[in-house]
């Protein structure tokens, strides 16, 4: 992969889109999230950059470390080259290059990306309410309107009424 080719095509999308980066990233990393390059492991809670480490050797435990020049640094998506097209999305795919926001409000890349993987947090659900007085807020989209079915094009005629018998 061409690195130089990677960070323009990047500076070319942030021009385009850097705004809507931020919210499809606020949604798409939620949770802890590990990105491994070839030699340094990356971790994430909830996109915002929690540690990195060398990578580890097989069955060893990473050596996480969160250097200052890195604390608030969130990670936005993956850039991959899609056959001389370059795409910027929250889709991890292998190879692709992790993008990353820095303190100067600029972007920096990783190097090709091995793994990537995002553990979501279970989310307590709510209890049902108890009281019978709590009502439910009607939806924001309009009520259905029918129109009134037309008047019947057909006509009823009634037999003349017969006269008794005697």
């Amino acid at each position: 992969m061409d690195r130089q080719a990677a960070e323009k095509a990047l500076v070319t999308l942030a021009k385009q889109t850097a705004a809507t980066w931020q919210q499809v990233r606020g949604e798409a990393f939620l949770g802890d999230t590990t990105i491994e390059t070839a030699n340094t492991v990356y971790q994430f809670k909830d996109g915002v950059f929690s540690g990195r480490a060398p990578k580890p050797a097989p069955g060893e435990a990473p050596a996480w470390e969160s250097p200052p020049r890195m604390k608030g640094v969130e990670l936005i998506g993956f850039l991959a080259d899609e056959g001389g097209l370059w795409s910027l999305s929250p889709r991890w795919r292998e190879g692709a290059l992790a993008v990353i926001t820095t303190h100067e409000k600029a972007f920096t890349l990783t190097s090709p990306t091995l793994a990537c993987a995002i553990v979501r947090r279970e989310r307590p659900l709510r209890a049902a309410p108890e009281r019978s007085d709590v009502f439910s807020v009607p939806s924001a989209r309009p009520p259905a309107v029918r129109r009134p079915a037309p008047p019947s094009m057909t006509r009823v005629q009634l037999a003349p009424e017969a006269a008794p018998a005697r």
